[in-house]
């Protein structure tokens, strides 16, 4: 009788990336880790740069060199540009076009990350055991998991979120995304923190004036990036700010 397939969701941050770690130390099997890409069109990544780099570059090539699992990097048929520009064809708004992402109530997760991942969960054996990143100290998520069919490495051998974070830095697998926020989301995002917001602002001003630009344009309904500002008003206020201002982002 063949063992089932073993496959861990990885979104390169530090949970997911510590549950292969262990996997690895304790001999658990794992054949494929599983990463969900938002694009922001066609071309361009939803995934802040230096995530998105480390993700092909360090990741990647980790999982299937050194642990010899697969790595699969999945996309949606849909982009956040196709989000954003969906034209509304019912109620008071009809005809305008949707616009940035609501704070809270995410088009770009219901439409860009999840479907590829029902996806692909799909297709899968209905015996595949599915490793979760979530740490011990978690226990409203845990409590989620069933424990045999989705399975979380990290409570099983008594991982903290500092002890993930802590497990990936020491082997070099820390995402560079640490160092100016806590988590990782789509560099576009409308819960993003200022540190966050501040780092594409500043970091990446090309990719982030494409979002003023999209303000800029005619007929849209929601205007604003985050709760209460539009991107230039979020990119006038960084800037004028001191950057000293910016607490330093710290590990859990």
């Amino acid at each position: 009788m063949t063992r089932p397939k073993y496959v861990a969701s990885c979104s390169g941050g530090k949970d997911s990336v510590a549950t292969l770690l262990l996997a690895a130390q304790h001999n658990e099997p794992l054949d494929e880790a599983v990463f969900s890409e938002v694009m922001f069109d066609k071309n361009t990544s939803g995934e802040v740069p230096e995530h998105r780099d480390f993700i092909y570059d360090r990741l990647k090539p980790f999982c299937e060199k050194e642990l010899g699992i697969k790595f699969t990097i999945l996309h949606a048929d849909k982009t956040y540009d196709e989000v954003f520009h969906h034209v509304i064809t019912r109620g008071p708004h009809k005809g305008e076009v949707r616009g940035f992402a609501w704070a809270g109530m995410c088009a770009v997760n219901r439409d860009c990350k999840i479907p590829p991942v029902r996806k692909y969960n799909a297709a899968l054996s209905p015996d595949t055991v599915s490793y979760v990143g979530i740490a011990e100290d978690e226990p409203k998520r845990l409590a989620r998991l069933d424990g045999v069919k989705k399975v979380s490495l990290l409570a099983k051998y008594g991982m903290t979120e500092v002890d993930a974070y802590k497990l990936c830095q020491e082997h070099g697998l820390l995402s560079p995304i640490y160092t100016h926020c806590r988590r990782n989301g789509c560099w576009f995002c409308p819960n993003a923190s200022d540190s966050e917001l501040l780092h594409m602002v500043t970091k990446h001003p090309d990719m982030f004036d494409r979002l003023i630009e999209w303000e800029n344009e005619d007929n849209i309904f929601h205007r604003r990036m985050t709760r209460r500002e539009t991107p230039s008003e979020v990119k006038a206020r960084l800037l004028s700010k001191s950057q000293t201002g910016f607490p330093s982002p710290k590990s859990k």
